[in-house]
């Protein structure tokens, strides 16, 4: 039994499309290519070129090992997703090519806990269906262990608990949204696919991936830029408006976006990618900055030290400080700290002069967004306060160059290389940049590191005596 037969089975697939597959028919000639089934030249072949930009009749008969599905928002992604699950852990049967013993896992990966729960929850309805119910050995909190040898993972942002075993298939879900998220363990889409694609060479396994676009950068950017019309790429790019493939999202809905933020809809309903946002730093360029295994350095006579805190109200955002020192042309990281809410920012403040006071640093820099409170619970500690000379984006804009030409000696912190390697440059009005944090990300480590390395080369002091 193919997928477009699962789907139009009552007892399979059919009723958590809603019963009536009109609404779902270019998922399903998407599907059809993707599997390598016969397109309709009537019916497929026009919606076809226009989502993919190739001709249905130059396709591999065997489908496609890998494909990425670019379209906006609540145009069924989550459930497309489930269902391509269910379908290769139940009936495509890829199980069979496994070792006697071995257990094959299928995985649906997205990059939070909320859009994870969204696809367990359609991938739930899928087998309480009587005929896929009785293929459930177990249930477990994360998916389900199948009668075939097979089990279902659906995870949020990390993949490190499927390392080592075979993968039958990996459905990605959002796949573009990869390290925007705080939660997400996953610096990028990049490092994820990198990390899956061994797992499923074992069986063939198919990658699917299904995301609205967001900024240009990453695995899915690369691979629409690389294959998105190309007629002989082994790698399906589909790429299309929301309502191409859910025709009764109602067109009043996407006219209002638009009209609100036409840069963010043309990504969450056109299905485009952002043309006003960018990658900042790349995260290979951060590597061989890093000192491997150390997470801090103590302090040493003879050294001028110096600091920059990130303050927040403690409810909702981190606070951090940093401390380092220069070294000729090089300003070397010594301490990174962070402070996760809820928390009183007076105690935090009273934390941070204490570490200060063993760098014997007795000045502190910072945000210039800091509320007067900062400057007097620092002063009532014994330090001074004062905010930087430069807005964050400024500070981020003179951190680069540095980096680029290795002036930078960085801890082994993984927070901080995704807070750095998740940073945006947003085009303005004017050409004027901003850098920040993704929608939903922090960069409280990223804003202290820029702010303390611009510290450090201004003109030096003193020494720690």
């Amino acid at each position: 039994m193919n997928i477009i037969e699962a789907i139009e089975d009552d007892r399979l697939f059919r009723k958590v499309l809603g019963g009536h597959l009109d609404s779902w028919s270019a998922w399903i000639t998407a599907l059809k290519a993707v599997y390598g089934l016969p397109l309709s030249p009537r019916k497929d072949a026009a919606l076809f070129k226009r989502c993919t930009n190739r001709d249905y009749q130059l396709l591999p008969r065997d489908g496609f090992s890998t494909a990425l599905f670019l379209t906006g928002r609540r145009s069924g992604k989550s459930r497309v997703s489930a269902l391509v699950a269910a379908f290769e852990a139940v009936l495509a049967g890829k199980e069979k090519r496994l070792a006697p013993g071995e257990m094959g896992l299928v995985v649906v990966v997205s990059p939070t806990k909320e859009q994870s729960r969204i696809v367990h929850r359609y991938l739930r309805a899928i087998f309480d269906e009587p005929l896929l119910r009785k293929q459930i050995v177990s249930e477990q909190r994360h998916g389900f262990t199948l009668r075939n040898n097979v089990r279902i993972e659906i995870l949020a942002g990390d993949f490190r608990s499927i390392r080592g075993y075979t993968l039958l298939c990996t459905v990605v879900d959002e796949a573009c949204f990869f390290g925007v998220d705080e939660e997400s363990r996953v610096r990028s889409d990049t490092e994820l696919i990198r990390a899956i694609k061994p797992s499923l060479a074992t069986v063939d396994g198919r990658l699917i991936a299904i995301s609205s676009p967001y900024a240009r950068k990453g695995w899915a950017y690369a691979q629409h830029a690389k294959y998105f019309g190309s007629n002989t790429a082994t790698t399906l790019v589909w790429n299309c408006p929301s309502r191409t493939m859910n025709p009764t999202l109602p067109q009043r809905v996407v006219d209002e976006a638009y009209r609100e933020d036409l840069q963010a809809a043309k990504s969450e309903y056109g299905g485009e990618f952002r043309d006003d946002i960018a990658a900042f730093i790349p995260s290979d360029l951060l590597q061989p900055l890093v000192v491997k295994g150390r997470q801090y350095n103590l302090p040493r006579y003879g050294t001028k030290y110096v600091a920059f805190a990130d303050l927040s109200g403690g409810r909702k955002d981190d606070a951090a400080l940093a401390i380092a020192h220069r070294e000729n042309r090089v300003v070397v990281l010594d301490r990174l700290q962070r402070w996760k809410p809820p928390f009183s920012p007076y105690d935090v403040i009273g934390e941070m002069t204490d570490i200060c006071r063993k760098y014997q640093v007795y000045t502190v820099r910072g945000d210039q967004y800091a509320g007067e409170f900062v400057g007097r619970a620092f002063n009532n500690h014994g330090i001074s306060y004062g905010p930087a000379k430069k807005n964050k984006s400024e500070l981020y804009l003179d951190l680069l160059p540095r980096l680029c030409s290795g002036q930078v000696e960085l801890l082994d912190d993984p927070h901080l290389l995704k807070q750095l390697s998740g940073l945006e440059r947003r085009t303005r009005s004017g050409g004027r940049d901003i850098i920040d944090h993704a929608t939903g990300g922090h960069d409280d480590l990223a804003n202290v590191v820029a702010g303390v390395a611009y510290t450090a080369m201004r003109p030096v002091l003193g020494a720690m005596v």
